[in-house]
């Protein structure tokens, strides 16, 4: 979380004061990642760094300095969790998988920033991770890699603010976690018309079975409620267009990051990379209806940068 050197946990009970008990939270058993659970996540200008022109690294290392820099995120000692998306075991030609090149940059950033431990994780199996070179990319900067295909891995979580869901099971990793950086990769999604950062959040879910069966849209605004990144760095180096989310289909090299805090101002702003409008993405609107963030572009405070 953007902070002075607060756990999440302090973060919940300093708030209690101020209506956190009546919301009828558990202080002493919350799970960290429940942050968002307080109320909007809405704070300080809205802020998206957008970098241009250059290789994926360049592009994410441009990005994150243009927010601050990784230190504004992750101090000494700070355990980090990042979300790529590892869903498919194609190559990153294919556009269907977070670049390794951009895990591995943030990863690095985050150990020269002081981490102690990152953890890359994934509701995904181990072949993806291996096939479609995050997981080589992960551990070569010096992070653990983890598959996260069994149920005992994950731990329940209330949602407090859902219109459908009341609880979900995440990645205990991540909940244990002081610093949650999600990496999504901008494509084209069947289902959901593309896929972006929140869509990207199913991935530390565990029953995404009941997503799909009970309403996707809101089942992803949901969970929004109750994960939010501390920092979102959206591949959009190449983009799949068509036959999302696996693949193989029409790409385009944007040669572009988009990097912010306020998850439904990044994927906002990504719907125009796709020539749609984030307000008819039902994910995004929910979201924005939920106070997960701003969906209006016009109020966005954008940047972009050439790298290059």
């Amino acid at each position: 979380m953007n902070r002075e050197k607060l756990s999440r946990r302090d973060f919940l009970i300093r708030g209690a004061g101020a209506g956190i008990a009546a919301a009828g939270l558990g202080i002493i058993s919350t799970p960290k990642v429940l942050m968002a659970a307080v109320g909007s996540v809405i704070t300080g200008p809205l802020y998206l760094a957008i970098a241009k022109g250059g290789d994926p690294a360049s592009n994410t290392m441009r990005a994150i300095q243009a927010l601050g820099g990784i230190e504004k995120f992750v101090k000494k000692g700070d355990k980090v969790a990042i979300k790529p998306n590892p869903a498919t075991a194609n190559r990153s030609e294919v556009a269907s998988t977070t670049n390794p090149d951009v895990v591995e940059t943030v990863v690095k950033m985050c150990f020269r920033a002081g981490a102690s431990d990152v953890v890359v994780l994934s509701h995904d199996a181990e072949r993806n991770f291996q096939r479609d070179g995050i997981g080589d990319a992960a551990s070569r900067a010096g992070a653990r890699v983890l598959a996260a295909i069994s149920r005992d891995l994950y731990r329940p979580v209330d949602v407090f603010r859902g219109r459908l869901l009341e609880n979900v099971e995440i990645i205990g990793d991540l909940l244990d976690a002081d610093v949650f950086i999600n990496i999504p990769i901008a494509k084209h999604h069947s289902a959901t018309d593309v896929t972006l950062s929140m869509k990207n959040l199913m991935g530390i879910n565990w029953n995404r079975v009941y997503f799909h069966q009970n309403g996707l849209h809101q089942a992803i605004a949901d969970l929004s409620t109750v994960a939010k990144p501390d920092l979102i760095v959206m591949d959009a180096n190449r983009i799949l267009l068509t036959n999302g989310p696996n693949g193989p289909g029409q790409t385009r090299d944007d040669k572009m990051v988009i990097a912010g805090t306020d998850p439904v101002a990044v994927d906002a702003y990504a719907t125009t990379l796709f020539n749609r409008a984030p307000e008819n993405i039902s994910h995004i609107q929910y979201a924005y209806e939920l106070g997960v963030g701003e969906i209006d572009l016009k109020k966005l405070n954008i940047k972009e940068f050439a790298v290059g």
